[in-house]
């Protein structure tokens, strides 16, 4: 969306609070590959809820994810980037279809629905429906600081930014087939996605083949392990693993998991279940949700599929964030597995998962370029 210029294969780059994710893609002959992937961990206190504090370690860090990928190999200096979901806001609106300035309307609209007076943002809009009554158009906007910050520090690093994006555009166009220029069907599904990050929880509805709201909720992987650690008196570390091997299983660590992310679960289906109310409180004529997709670093818990399918009615499934590349999740597992061991009394829990899920955001900014270009 915002500022852009084409460039065929730029690497999509995902930062938040606590880790840079990196991806490029490649294509040939038809077929859409990863060329190379990488993830940085960030030290506590280099980004603040979307804001750059530190910004020499970062420059640092960001130069280790490009130079030494865990799989293959960055040859590009031009980037996609993801703006911080925080601070960004996208929403699809209804204006009259009358003959008056469009983009004067949706200035309007956008002074009644930000949180931010117009001088003090970048925004970007398009139409996605149009008839003699109605214009429908998705919004996205975004802080002029954070964005001023941003250029200025890629522009540093020698990276050359193509476009800005906001998260639940790219978190869709990884993960929906509806959003491939070869989707062919006549019909498309209506969608939710749940992205469960280590700081945040986000919620995307997407409904006839564009973003109709999202949500931002507080509830995050980070907190929940910090809970465990308080309540089992053990590091954050200790805590992380004891909360991905014991998950929803009340056998294991006499129950206190189960309970701390039962607890943590709760509200997250109770806003689950608020954001599906508001969506069809306020756009009726889109149809029903035909499907909920969990992504994200949170999204490995145990049994989490099934209780939002119970809760919503609602078929849930995790992502699977290869829907609109031409390879296998199986090719990146010794890249991407993680193994966990922790105690439990006398006996030591081990189980294996992935970090798949933590990169549908990436794979989305590093698709977009392809998919333009497809159109």
């Amino acid at each position: 969306m915002l500022f852009s210029k084409k460039s065929k294969f730029p690497i999509g780059l995902d930062i938040s609070d606590l880790s840079i994710k990196g991806v490029q893609l490649q294509k040939s002959r038809g077929e859409i590959k990863i060329q190379a992937l990488n993830k940085q961990l960030l030290q506590p206190g280099i980004i603040e809820s979307g804001i750059i504090v530190n910004e020499k370690d970062f420059l640092n860090s960001l130069n280790k994810l490009i130079s030494k990928p865990k799989f293959g190999v960055f040859s590009t200096e031009e980037i996609v980037v993801c703006l911080p979901e925080t601070k960004t806001f996208v929403k699809t609106i209804k204006i009259d279809n009358n003959p008056n300035n469009i983009k004067d309307l949706i200035e309007s609209q956008i002074q009644k629905n930000f949180p931010f007076a117009i001088e003090e943002i970048y925004y970007d809009w398009q139409i996605v429906y149009q008839d003699k009554n109605f214009i429908s158009v998705l919004i996205g906007a975004a802080p002029r600081s954070i964005v001023d910050q941003y250029t200025r520090l890629f522009s540093q690093a020698n990276l050359s930014i193509q476009a800005f994006e906001i998260e639940g555009t790219a978190i869709c166009r990884a993960l929906l087939p509806e959003e491939s220029p070869n989707f062919e069907q006549k019909v498309s599904k209506n969608y939710l996605i749940i992205d469960i990050g280590a700081k945040r929880t986000s919620i995307v509805i997407y409904a006839n083949k564009s973003i109709a709201t999202s949500v931002s909720l507080p509830i995050s992987g980070e907190g929940t392990t910090e809970k465990i650690a308080k309540t089992l008196e053990i590091d954050k570390e200790q805590a992380e693993k004891a909360k991905i091997i014991c998950g929803l299983d009340k056998q294991k660590a006499q129950g206190v998991i189960y309970d701390i992310l039962s607890e943590k679960i709760d509200k997250l289906l109770d806003g689950l279940n608020n954001a599906i109310n508001f969506f069809y409180s306020q756009h009726n004529d889109m149809g029903k949700i035909d499907e909920i997709i969990i992504c994200g670093g949170g999204s490995n818990i145990k049994e989490l599929d099934r209780k939002i399918a119970e809760s919503t009615k609602i078929k849930a499934n995790r992502a699977n964030i290869f829907t609109n590349l031409s390879e296998h999740h199986d090719k990146f597992n010794k890249f991407l597995k993680e193994k966990h061991y922790a105690k439990d009394k006398d006996k030591t829990l081990y189980s294996e998962q992935t970090s798949i899920y933590a990169y549908a955001t990436t794979i989305g900014l590093a698709l977009r370029n392809i998919f333009l270009k497809d159109e």
